[in-house]
């Protein structure tokens, strides 16, 4: 406040030759400056409200990140909650009229393919890949049109169980235990021509790609 006042020329600006506006609205300027800092110097924190905050970049959300391989990712790690999500998701949407040796098989699937360099590194990555491609993506539930939300919850909350189940033990099927690719068996895909059987568990056939399999 002290310095504040010797800043300012009284003298000059309340002197008798200056204009009685002049000097009215300089008195109120200081008047208002003073109770400003006063008032700040009784509530800090009123000064520090208003300091703008710092922009933070907004995390896009990366499929292709990895649980598995360790990779640093550069926005969003895929949580456990988003992985059990998705590979529940596809239990349910590609399996949920089949046995339970069926959904297994299926979340085998998932898991070997985020396992696998040939694919992306994430569960959601792996369920959602070319969710774009109308009828042309990996899990034709992604890719439909229809909607992805799961309207049987007594299905939904043990495809759940069994994701989190799977994920967190990764144990697969003997019969499944590298299996990448699946169909069911009333379609003859081209893509099987190059691929390894390994077992028809309910209404699809699980195959292996010889590409990968040794990952």
């Amino acid at each position: 406040m002290l310095r504040l006042i010797e800043w300012l020329d009284l003298r000059y600006i309340f002197g008798p030759k200056r204009p009685f506006v002049t000097r009215l609205g300089a008195l109120l300027t200081i008047a208002v400056l003073s109770t400003s800092i006063i008032g700040g110097m009784r509530n800090p924190e009123r000064i520090v409200s208003r300091t703008p905050e710092l922009p933070i970049e907004k995390a896009d959300y990366v499929r292709g990140e990895s649980l598995f391989r360790g990779l640093k990712p550069k926005a969003h790690v895929e949580t456990l909650a988003d992985a059990q999500r998705c590979l529940a998701q596809a239990i349910y949407f590609e399996a949920r009229s089949e046995p339970v040796a069926g959904w297994e098989a299926v979340a085998d699937v998932v898991i070997n393919r985020a396992f696998s360099p040939k694919y992306p590194g994430s569960i959601c990555g792996v369920v959602f890949q070319g969710q774009y491609r109308r009828h042309k993506c990996q899990f034709s539930f992604a890719c439909d049109g229809l909607s992805d939300r799961p309207k049987q919850r007594v299905l939904w909350r043990k495809a759940l169980r069994m994701a989190g189940n799977k994920l967190v033990t990764v144990r697969a099927g003997p019969a499944t235990a590298r299996a990448t690719h699946y169909h069911a068996d009333y379609v003859d895909p081209y893509w099987n021509r190059s691929m390894v059987k390994l077992a028809k568990i309910g209404r699809h056939i699980f195959y292996n790609d010889r590409r990968v399999s040794d990952f």
